[in-house]
C-alpha cells in the first residue's frame, strides 16, 4: 500500500513552511503521493483512504525536539462548519467514510519564528533535515 506525506504550512510565514521543506530534503519516494496544503480540511479523508502509511507533518512552536509519533484517537469534532480541521478529525472522517485502515502518524518539526516573509530561522532548517531523516526512516519500514 501506498504512502501519502501531507505537509501543512504557510511558505510566507517563515518556520511555519517548514514541513515543505522537509519534504524537499526528504526528496523523491517511490510508492508516496505528497499533499502540500496551508491546513488540513475534510476533503483530504478522501486523498488518504487507500494508503497503507499517512504521516502529516508540521511546524509545532512547543515540540521540544523534532519526533514522529503515532495520531492519538479520535477526539471531540470541532465546528461542522469549520474548514481547518485536526489529523485525528481527518482520520475519523477517512475511517468512516471511505474506510481507511492504515497508519498514521505525525511529524512535529520545532519552529520559532512565525512572523510574516519567506525562508527559514536556522532552527526551523535544522530541524527540517533532521525531519527528513526521520520520515525516511518511516517509510523505509
Amino acid at each position: 500500500m501506498r504512502a501519502v506525506l501531507i505537509a501543512l504550512g504557510n511558505t510566507l510565514r517563515r518556520d511555519d513552511g517548514v514541513a515543505h521543506r522537509a519534504i524537499e530534503l526528504l526528496g523523491p519516494v517511490r510508492g508516496a503521493t505528497v499533499i502540500d496544503r496551508i491546513q488540513l480540511s475534510p476533503e483530504i479523508a478522501e486523498d488518504i483512504a487507500e494508503a497503507g502509511t499517512v504521516v502529516f507533518i508540521d511546524a509545532d512552536l512547543e515540540a521540544g525536539e523534532t519526533r514522529i509519533e503515532p495520531v492519538a484517537g479520535p477526539v471531540a469534532r470541532s465546528s461542522p462548519l469549520a474548514h481547518s480541521v485536526s489529523p485525528e478529525e481527518v482520520l475519523e472522517l477517512s475511517r468512516r467514510l471511505f474506510g481507511f485502515t492504515g497508519q498514521a502518524w505525525l511529524c512535529r518539526i520545532p519552529a520559532q519564528d512565525f512572523s510574516a516573509g519567506e525562508g527559514l530561522s536556522e532552527l526551523a532548517e535544522r530541524n527540517a533535515q533532521v525531519a527528513a531523516q526521520l520520515l525516511r526512516g518511516v517509510l523505509d519500514q
